[in-house]
């Protein structure tokens, strides 16, 4: 089956990938808030809700990975007067297209046989995480392919070391130095979490930096040189203050006055009272239920006989590393583990039913039908269910000049964050406000002709009184959340529905007790006064 019908499979997966690519599903406030919403106002003039790692005083993520994957395809979309929901998918697309391309060739390059890179390429081109998540404008996502350059990278040299001196040249060796050291000095600017895949692959360099002399020089420019970069790109931004007058006090300035992205992003989530603002998990998430989650029957084929046969390889390292490192930060959220799947994919050991039963063959085809099965299922909940319409209402109401006509509240309640930037406001006249149970107190902007509330998930009760005080400052009030929600909790001769999208599902509330909570669909409800 692997074999004689890789193509077709290859084939189809061309279709689906573009499918979820251009799909509505939102599987985290991050694809959002740390992609478009720090660079819409940059680019379009939109007024946009800044998440607290993109705050001026004390920054803890780096703009410069951002400006690198994102800004020219948004300036792009500016100059071609792309609406937010178009400029969305084209990201969207572009994320696919490069993650799918640089995934398929790193394993290709990477994988010494024919038959080893068809199975690899086999399950990731499978795998849900890889049509889904690899097409979100996560930093995981970007994380994934660098990982890939860096694992693909150290084991050329390992190659190389194998092999006689007059097959390759060392200006060769100083190239592929350069490379893993700027590649792995943009991963930590993108995600902190970068080092932890390459902790254990990095200790191959050893024995090649003992044969090749000039491979530490050529790692530190390149990590040097790509940190610099980065470091007077974050410094001009957060500081409000152009490149140019940045680098003609580079050697004037204090050096406590640079922005260090990625030292903000460590000392603050070195902190467990900062932690346990985003949630505090078991150190055994990722390994008993975040791993399966993943990979789903795919375990079966890495660990089926207790021990893998990839167990000494560069992406076997890698991931391993990945797994240990992040287990022991507390928060440990699925997406974190994004960039094993690949890797993971390339130790898949398809001998697993040898030492057990002669008819290995029939057991493998079994579990590929059920590798198939579960991703097929997960990527239509992920990919197409999971939060889906909260991106078609953002954009309903940036096109709905009905509604604009006069001023308006919108109340978010039980999905996730609404993408504020694609209301496309550029007047500047929306307050965005964020409140929970647990910080319920607000003032009300009366200098802002709109006001779009994240309610999230806070009490029936408590969101009473939101709507209360805001309806005595906006004309109309639209409240947007799941109709499953708003058929148990709300009075429906109180409430007009003006839209709803049937492909959502909140998966934060659902009660298998009361089967109407498993009810599908977003709506828009507007507020009879």
């Amino acid at each position: 089956m692997l074999l004689l019908n890789w193509r077709h499979v290859y084939v189809a997966t061309i279709g689906l990938r573009f499918f979820f690519a251009l799909s509505n599903s939102y599987i985290h406030p991050d694809e959002h808030f740390q992609s478009f919403e720090p660079l819409a106002g940059l680019v379009f003039g939109f007024s946009t809700d800044l998440p607290w790692e993109f705050r001026l005083t004390d920054p803890a993520r780096s703009i410069a990975p951002l400006l690198v994957v994102y800004y020219s395809l948004m300036q792009l979309a500016s100059w071609i007067q792309l609406s937010p929901m178009q400029t969305f998918y084209l990201v969207r697309l572009a994320v696919m297209l490069v993650s799918w391309m640089a995934t398929d060739w790193f394993l290709y390059k990477m994988l010494p046989t024919k038959q080893e890179r068809i199975k690899a390429i086999f399950f990731v081109l499978t795998s849900y995480v890889s049509i889904v998540y690899q097409s979100h404008t996560f930093s995981n996502s970007v994380e994934t392919v660098l990982v890939l350059a860096v694992v693909y990278l150290i084991n050329k040299l390992r190659f190389l070391r194998s092999v006689p001196s007059n097959q390759f040249s060392l200006n060769e060796i100083a190239y592929i130095g350069v490379c893993i050291g700027a590649i792995s000095a943009f991963g930590v600017f993108n995600r902190v979490t970068f080092p932890v895949f390459i902790v254990f692959p990095a200790l191959f360099l050893v024995p090649a930096i003992l044969q090749w002399k000039r491979l530490v020089p050529c790692l530190l420019i390149g990590f040097c040189f790509t940190s610099a970069v980065c470091i007077v790109v974050d410094t001009s931004f957060y500081h409000l203050i152009p490149v140019w007058e940045t680098l003609r006090h580079v050697w004037q300035r204090p050096f406590s006055s640079y922005v260090i992205a990625p030292l903000n992003n460590l000392m603050y989530n070195s902190r467990i009272e900062n932690l346990s603002n985003h949630g505090i998990h078991p150190h055994y998430t990722h390994v008993a239920i975040n791993l399966p989650q993943l990979l789903g029957p795919g375990l079966i084929f890495l660990f089926g006989r207790g021990r893998n046969m990839y167990w000494k390889s560069t992406p076997f390292f890698s991931a391993m590393g990945g797994i240990l490192f992040l287990s022991i930060v507390p928060h440990q959220e699925l997406r974190f583990l994004v960039p094993v799947v690949p890797l993971l994919c390339a130790c898949f050991d398809l001998t697993v039913f040898e030492r057990f039963v002669k008819r290995n063959i029939s057991l493998v085809s079994l579990t590929l039908k059920f590798w198939l099965v579960f991703n097929v299922l997960m990527a239509i909940v992920m990919g197409v269910f999971h939060q889906g319409g909260v991106i078609p209402a953002v954009d309903y109401f940036h096109t709905s000049h009905s509604i604009q006509a006069s001023p308006y509240t919108i109340v978010w309640w039980r999905t996730y964050l609404a993408p504020t930037w694609m209301l496309g406001d550029t007047l500047n006249t929306t307050q965005f406000v964020l409140i929970n149970d647990e910080h319920a107190k607000f003032e009300v902007d009366s200098a802002k002709r709109n006001h779009n509330i994240n309610a999230m998930g806070m009490l029936r009760a408590n969101l009473q009184l939101v709507l209360e005080v805001f309806g005595k400052h906006a004309k109309e009030i639209y409240v947007v959340t799941p109709i499953a929600s708003f058929e148990q909790c709300f009075e429906k001769s109180g409430y007009e529905k003006v839209w709803n999208y049937l492909y959502h599902m909140d998966m934060d509330h659902l009660d298998f007790t009361d089967l109407s909570s498993l009810k599908p669909g977003l709506g828009i409800y507007r507020k009879i006064q």
